[in-house]
């Protein structure tokens, strides 16, 4: 008994300890492959330096984009010791490789840019759209700007907001959250 205990006492202390030295990453607000592969900095702000170049995907060509999906992505960061989930209703990434024709658009995509096999559209282009801006501590909100793509819940698109271009991740039907 006394070993059943102690057993189960140290195997607690094994798993607790492995899920202690997850390191926390997020998203990039706009990924984009620096390369012909896409690594896990690409996608990760915060993963740590041995961890960010490991390459998890072929990127698309010059001036293309692709998708990866969310739970193949929460995969390979859990594989790789990072603690990450994908936001509620984000099903897909898209990764964007600079350079080439920027006007040229993926297979799979309509002709509004917005990838056909994703879920419904949150924001669709020309709506008002009410931007969050968060850091610790703060959350400023601005309504009046203009979307300039149609979204999906977890792809970047760009706004209008007064004189200023920003982008922006959608997070439901008429909002977006940017970085500052």
């Amino acid at each position: 008994m006394l070993l059943r205990l102690c057993v189960a006492i140290c195997l607690y202390f094994v798993v607790s300890a492995g899920m202690a030295h997850a390191q926390t990453v997020s998203l990039r607000p706009r990924i984009e492959a620096s390369g012909p592969q896409i690594t896990i900095g690409d996608i990760f702000s915060g993963a740590p330096a041995d961890v960010a170049n490991r390459q998890i995907a072929p990127a698309p060509s010059p001036g293309q984009i692709t998708n990866l999906s969310a739970p193949m992505l929460s995969t390979i960061a859990s594989a790789a010791g990072l603690d990450w989930a994908p936001p509620a209703g984000v099903t897909e990434i898209r990764v964007v490789r600079p350079g080439g024709a920027r006007a040229t658009l993926p297979a799979n995509s309509t002709a509004s840019g917005v990838n056909s096999v994703a879920s419904d559209i949150a924001i669709r282009r020309g709506e008002a759209v009410t931007v969050s801006y968060q850091v610790p501590g703060v959350r400023i909100t601005q309504t009046g700007t203009r979307a300039l793509d149609s979204g999906v819940v977890g792809q970047i698109i760009r706004l209008r907001a007064g004189e200023r271009t920003i982008d922006a991740i959608v997070t439901g039907p008429g909002a977006a959250r940017a970085s500052p």
